[in-house]
């Protein structure tokens, strides 16, 4: 990493990797929407789409207010935070499941764009650069917004019909193993009463056997 001389050079490093944060959002907030199920889940990743479009655009306008080209380096942290969120999406078929692991991935992304753009935001006010400062100060109210809403989601529908999901097929699994042990049970008693039955004729049928032979024997 190269060094870092000021506070300032420090910006733009964030704000570089910002950019690149949110062009690779863009990349994968479509695939996030098609995949969910819930049909207001969905409309919060549209909605966050046309949203993340235009924080591409003010951190864009941001470098540009500091004198820097707005060229994005790649960020590593987003890039590994939707890595994980493309595994969660293929891990499960589209139900409440699936919709609560979207959220999951999703909060966790507004949590570090949360936590990145409060950053340049104080960083932007202490060395002196009010407009791009309040440039930041909207995205950052928006992404704050944007996690409120994906928890009220969440709360209101999502996370009940995931738990009722998770109850049902706790109980049917349950159903099944009951019935299994019941049909082995009942099959364990069966054998116990057939097989002595079984022996007493076999032996029996054996005690003939040597009596017809004996008489048999006689004879000659």
């Amino acid at each position: 990493m190269a060094t870092v001389a000021s506070l300032r050079e420090h910006l733009i490093d964030e704000l570089s990797d910002l950019l690149n944060a949110e062009q690779q959002l863009i990349g994968a907030l479509p695939q996030m929407a098609e995949r969910a199920s819930q049909r207001e889940l969905k409309s919060a990743f549209k909605s966050h789409l046309a949203q993340t479009r235009t924080h591409e655009k003010r951190v864009s306008q941001a470098l540009k207010l500091l004198g820097e080209s707005a060229s994005g380096k790649t960020c590593d942290a987003m890039k590994g935070l939707l890595e994980e969120g493309q595994s969660l999406m293929t891990s499960s078929d589209p139900c409440a499941l699936l919709d609560a692991m979207l959220i999951t991935a999703a909060q966790k992304v507004e949590h570090y764009e949360i936590a990145s753009y409060g950053t340049v935001r104080t960083y932007a006010n202490v060395v002196g650069e009010r407009g791009v400062a309040k440039l930041l100060e909207e995205t950052l109210k928006e992404e704050k917004s944007t996690d409120k809403k994906l928890t009220a989601i969440a709360e209101g529908q999502v996370n009940a019909r995931a738990a009722k999901e998770y109850h049902e097929k706790a109980t049917a699994a349950s159903m099944l193993q009951k019935g299994a042990e019941w049909v082995g049970s009942t099959v364990g008693s069966a054998m116990k009463t057939i097989r002595p039955r079984t022996q007493a004729a076999d032996r029996a049928g054996s005690g003939r056997g040597r009596k017809n032979g004996s008489r048999k024997r006689t004879r000659r």
